[in-house]
């Protein structure tokens, strides 16, 4: 027997039907290959509850443009289709969740060759039930087919209207090859460096995750969101015809700020008249890519992946490693730490710990320890949402001296994190007077006075940090030797030192910003730590640092760990206690080698975080006697 498309016998399997029946169909139905998903790039959805709980990929996905219109499942010819057309109508109506406006995706089908059923996507009746004859010219149910999911008959109705808009949680490997082509657009049609590229991206992306919030909140409190609503948008732009749209929302934004730093809530982000430096046509290029992506709701978006997928996707070599610590180490340290919140018996109030980066690039470790610290808020606590504010803008805090952009870009990054970098500082974190040179920006030397008195006030529970590896303060240059005459350990030798590696300039400046007992979780280079070759020279340095604190843990990290930095220093993560006093005894010490942190010679992630995650677990054994 034989229809339009084929022949019965050669239905031997699911890829036979999908071959010989299905995409021939679709190509008589008037569908493209440009209309047509096939599973490989179809994104899978989780739906169902409890142990009923699937992730599920159809076999086809057809569209208009961009817009889902019909799911197709396509089995073996012995499968009884029946319940794949309720299978599809649940992944449907998943794909319709993330649009508004209209529900895109109207009709599934599900076919084994033999038999082929069209139902709509929110009712249980089946439309049209054909079986392998029905597939010829002139068949009554055929052309009814057609009538519901042809290509030419969706042109001539209301689907193809702009009434509609996308706004998805999307993969984040999807999202990593969006921002890929994003910088790469940026670099080629700007013609400016990575870091200039980024910068502007980051002004871009803040428009975009203020803008996501505001839908974002319409949505849980259940107003109503039209497609007008969405103002970072081509459809926005064209309509209010102004090339500099998204700029215009870039302003609004950037003023609501200002307020907050007039009135001392904040600190600046973004200069007083600062715009978005990009073409329209470059900007409008970039909201096109990223418009229908729902920022606000990336799964642990907590945890800074959005904008840590930005940094591993467009910057790389020297200029990831002034950004980038990998994910999987950020982790790990502050999993390591253990971080706490304290309840005080007396009042009832609860303290989380005062957690400082010193070198805080992005703030990375910042954005993990505050993920970490929210999950930890106990579940008794009466008002979880003021604990919370208590964690994002009088726990953490971070400095870095970097003179370009960086600082920015990490008030930025809390911004979107619902900080707004209350507590990030341009400053130097080594110059323990914090020197305020005439002459300086006043909101900068306003700042560092601020740095002063918060430094005389406090002391830190926790610190977690990735100090720079190579750089060095020399005595012949002048501003470094008045650093390197505040330091013990650039007299150990008797004389104050020709120069200091600044780690370990940075673990003294720990020691006297920890309270007793504090706890520092660093990278360090490990010929500070090594016995022979460079390290002869760190002797006492090593023995200053057994005074000074209790040694927890040395765990050595593969020589690839900083590969997409270019660098290929050897490196350790050591956890250290700051002494109660002179007395207080040193324990055994936990000692682990890292052979895999997540990423293969190349830089390619492998895994989330290698072997980190059982070297954690035999650490948690060790602290509580059960390590064998």
């Amino acid at each position: 027997m034989k229809n339009k498309f084929c022949e019965k016998k050669v239905l031997r399997n699911e890829s036979d039907v999908e071959q010989f029946f299905v995409a021939r169909l679709l190509n008589d139905l008037g569908w493209k290959d440009n209309n047509i998903l096939t599973k490989h790039a179809i994104p899978s959805y989780e739906f169902g509850k409890g142990p009923k709980k699937k992730y599920h990929i159809p076999d086809y996905q057809i569209q208009f443009g961009k817009t889902p219109f019909l799911i197709i499942e396509a089995k073996h010819p012995r499968e009884n289709i029946g319940k794949y057309v309720s299978e599809a109508q649940d992944y449907a109506m998943v794909v319709n969740r993330g649009f508004i406006g209209r529900n895109p995706v109207q009709f599934v089908l599900a076919t084994n060759g033999t038999k082929t059923k069209l139902a709509k996507v929110d009712e249980s009746k089946i439309i049209l039930s054909l079986d392998f004859e029905d597939f010829v010219i002139n068949n009554e149910k055929y052309n009814d087919l057609k009538k519901y999911i042809s290509f030419s008959n969706l042109k001539k109705s209301n689907l193809s209207k702009d009434d509609i808009f996308e706004f998805k949680t999307p993969d984040l490997a999807e999202l990593k090859g969006v921002f890929k082509q994003a910088h790469d657009l940026i670099r080629r049609k700007q013609k400016i460096g990575p870091k200039k590229a980024f910068y502007e991206f980051t002004k871009v992306l803040f428009v975009k995750m203020n803008e996501d919030k505001e839908i974002q909140d319409k949505i849980i409190n259940k107003e109503d969101v039209s497609v007008n609503d969405f103002r970072f948008s081509v459809k926005a732009i064209e309509r209010n015809g102004k090339l500099d749209w998204i700029n215009i929302l870039f302003e609004e934004y950037r003023e609501i700020l200002e307020k907050l730093v007039v009135r001392g809530e904040k600190k600046r982000i973004f200069q007083k008249n600062e715009k978005i430096s990009l073409t329209p046509s470059t900007t409008k290029a970039i909201v096109e890519m990223i418009e229908n992506f729902n920022l606000r709701s990336v799964e642990d978006d907590i945890n800074g992946k959005v904008f840590e997928t930005f940094l591993s996707a467009t910057v790389r070599g020297k200029d990831l490693g002034q950004f980038f610590t990998p994910r999987s180490v950020v982790k790990f340290m502050t999993k390591l730490v253990d971080l706490h919140i304290n309840k005080d018996e007396m009042t009832g109030k609860y303290t989380p710990d005062l957690v400082l980066d010193g070198s805080c690039g992005t703030g990375g470790f910042l954005i993990f320890a505050l993920s970490d610290l929210f999950n930890k808020i106990p579940k008794g606590v009466s008002n979880k949402e003021l604990l919370k504010k208590k964690i994002r803008e009088d726990s953490l805090f971070g400095i870095d001296a970097s003179e370009d952009d960086i600082v920015p870009i990490t008030r930025m990054n809390m911004y979107l994190h619902g900080d707004g970098g209350s507590h990030i500082f341009l400053a130097d974190t080594l110059d323990k007077d914090l020197l305020i040179e005439k002459g300086l920006d006043r909101e900068i030397a306003e700042e560092r006075e601020e740095l002063k008195n918060l430094f005389n006030e406090l002391k830190f529970d926790v610190v977690l940090t990735n100090p720079p590896f190579s750089m060095k303060y020399e005595q012949s240059k002048a501003d470094e030797k008045r650093i390197l005459g505040q330091y013990e350990i650039a007299m150990l030798g008797g004389n104050i030192a020709k120069s200091l590696k600044s780690n370990i300039m940075f673990i003294e400046r720990y020691f006297d910003l920890l309270k007793p007992g504090g706890k520092l979780v660093t990278v360090i280079d490990e010929s500070v730590l090594n016995t022979e070759g460079q390290g002869k020279s760190m002797q006492k340095f090593r023995k200053w640092l057994r005074e000074k604190f209790i040694i927890k843990a040395i765990i050595s990290l593969p020589k690839n760990t900083f590969v997409n930095a270019d660098a290929g220093v050897k490196t350790s993560v050591v956890y250290l206690t700051k002494r109660m006093d002179e007395k207080q005894e040193q324990p055994p010490v936990f000692m682990a080698i890292s052979e895999n942190i997540g990423h293969n010679d190349a830089g390619r992630e492998t895994s989330e975080w290698g072997d980190l995650g059982k070297i954690l677990k035999s650490f948690k054994k060790f602290q509580d006697g059960t390590f064998k």
